[in-house]
């Protein structure tokens, strides 16, 4: 895997060994930080279901400060660490080992909010509902954030009230939904 964009494009970044993780294909990455543009420079990202770290590290190369990383594995946590390292981002990055729910109620603590919430499940065993609905009931965003959701392109969409899906785009067997929060 590598940077694609940024600072640290070209970068070679590691992958968590074994199919417990799924890497985001680079056209998939691309077209994300696509969609996302210039704007997100200097905002608070939150990568959570991190695996080896590769969208929150693609994030930091294109500017986005603080890149928060969450997963629950020791494997993935140790490679993200070993990637933070070989690129030299110990200061942009905040890495916690932690089920996703702990996670955004001991992020909430932290008093930070998300401009860009990327959430790559593992497929099938995460309610993500709840999860969108804890993004609010915490205040871990803002009213601008936008939160993307990767899935199989099969998978059925995710519905919440309090969100609008914007965008949803099919890479083979990969989609991208693209949610914002709904305005008053």
């Amino acid at each position: 895997m590598r940077i694609i964009a940024g600072t640290y494009r070209s970068r070679l970044i590691k992958a968590v060994e074994g199919q417990s993780t799924r890497p985001t294909l680079d056209k998939v990455k691309e077209a994300l930080f696509t969609r996302l543009g210039p704007s997100v420079s200097g905002k608070a990202a939150l990568d959570l279901f991190a695996g080896s770290g590769n969208i929150g590290l693609e994030a930091i190369s294109r500017g986005m400060r603080p890149v928060v990383f969450v997963d629950g594995a020791v494997a993935a946590i140790k490679v993200i660490h070993e990637n933070i390292k070989a690129l030299g981002v110990q200061e942009e990055s905040q890495v916690y080992r932690m089920d996703a729910f702990s996670a955004l109620r001991y992020l909430s603590k932290k008093e930070i909010k998300f401009h860009f919430v990327y959430l790559d499940p593992p497929y099938l065993k995460v309610d993500l509902t709840q999860i969108l609905e804890d993004l609010i009931h915490y205040d871990l965003i803002t009213e601008d954030s936008i939160i993307v959701i990767e899935s199989p392109s099969d998978a059925p969409l995710i519905h919440h009230l309090a969100y609008d899906l914007e965008k949803t785009s099919v890479y083979g067997t990969v989609a991208l939904h693209t949610y914002r929060r709904k305005h008053d």
